[in-house]
């Protein structure tokens, strides 16, 4: 198999991914009606389908760190080489950012019709990564192995919220999962494996209304991700692209503040109503290698959707994520 048939195998695959997958998860978000059953006066409205649409761009923003780029950083290759008794694995370790923006919510405009401010932060994620073969796959002729290959995956690491955006807390991320190799890199073809992962963090809180903020809320994060991906190195460096797409999913609590500074929960903690979205996903990695560790830069950008506050002010959850890391294979 050339480099070149190994390209188109990747793309194939990728595109059988993507036939399989909705591009837009449709949401169970249903605001309007949550707002009125509260009994939201009129002139509360507004801020009721802001906060809602502040959960909407939260989740995926919050989600694209957690989620992350290639399951393995920096390569697509089934990998390590083989060591004695012990299996293929790699430890490694990455920082990941994701800029994200929000409308203020917590300070809200006091006149209708007045312009609703936007927040910016950043969200970073420390996080430990771990793979280990417990298949090596099959030799499909001398150069080229790893067919059908397994690696179990898994990764841990905290989400930090920054306090001066709003957010309560920090939360703490993890994931399992696998790879299934397609091809092990080798001096003829590029590494390609497609995965799956579970990634999941705890509850965050966002805003207090008990703390004079004018609304609040608060969810959890459940990503179900998939990659594709294909790399190949030369000499010390290594390049890789994959192509992924992430299902988040929350149960979402929210509250607004009425006229004297009391809570109204819109969907109280006791009963949080489920929100579900989906989006596409790209990343670049390049790795600076030596020997059996590399340092490695990831680039990645997620899908965009616009969404529109009550005064006409547009937002966008598409993200860029930049990460650096390090892998050792062993």
């Amino acid at each position: 198999m050339t480099c070149r048939a190994a390209v188109f195998l990747f793309a194939s695959l990728a595109l059988g991914l993507a036939s399989t997958l909705s591009a837009q998860t449709v949401s169970s978000f249903d605001v309007t009606t949550h707002c009125e059953q509260a009994g939201i006066p009129p002139e509360g409205l507004a801020l009721c389908h802001d906060v809602a649409t502040a959960v909407e761009l939260t989740q995926p923003e919050v989600g694209l760190v957690v989620a992350g780029g290639s399951p393995v950083l920096g390569t697509a290759s089934p990998i390590g080489t083989k060591f004695r008794w012990l299996p293929r694995m790699f430890i490694g370790g990455r920082l990941s950012f994701v800029w994200a923006e929000i409308p203020d919510v917590l300070n809200y405009p006091d006149s209708p019709g007045e312009p609703v401010g936007k927040v910016d932060f950043s969200v970073t994620m420390p996080q430990l990564d771990l793979s280990v073969g417990i298949f090596d796959g099959f030799m499909l002729n001398t150069t080229l192995g790893g067919f059908a290959s397994v690696e179990l995956l898994g990764s841990l690491g905290p989400v930090i919220l920054p306090a001066g955006a709003g957010f309560q807390n920090d939360v703490t991320g993890w994931g399992l999962g696998a790879r299934i190799g397609v091809l092990r890199e080798s001096f003829t073809a590029p590494g390609i494996s497609v995965s799956g992962m579970y990634k999941s963090a705890g509850r965050l809180h966002y805003g207090s209304v008990a703390n004079g903020d004018d609304s609040q809320f608060s969810m959890d994060l459940g990503v179900t991700s998939f990659r594709a991906g294909i790399s190949k190195s030369f000499v010390a460096i290594g390049l890789g692209f994959t192509l992924g797409y992430d299902h988040y999913s929350s149960d979402v609590a929210f509250g607004v503040a009425d006229a004297q500074g009391d809570l109204i929960p819109v969907v109280p903690e006791s009963a949080p109503i489920s929100h579900s979205s989906g989006r596409w996903s790209a990343f670049a990695d390049v790795s600076y290698i030596v020997l059996f560790f590399n340092i490695v830069a990831e680039f990645g950008w997620q899908e965009t959707q616009t969404l529109t506050t009550s005064s006409g002010t547009e937002l966008q959850s598409g993200k860029w994520l930049l990460g650096l890391g390090i892998r050792l294979s062993l």
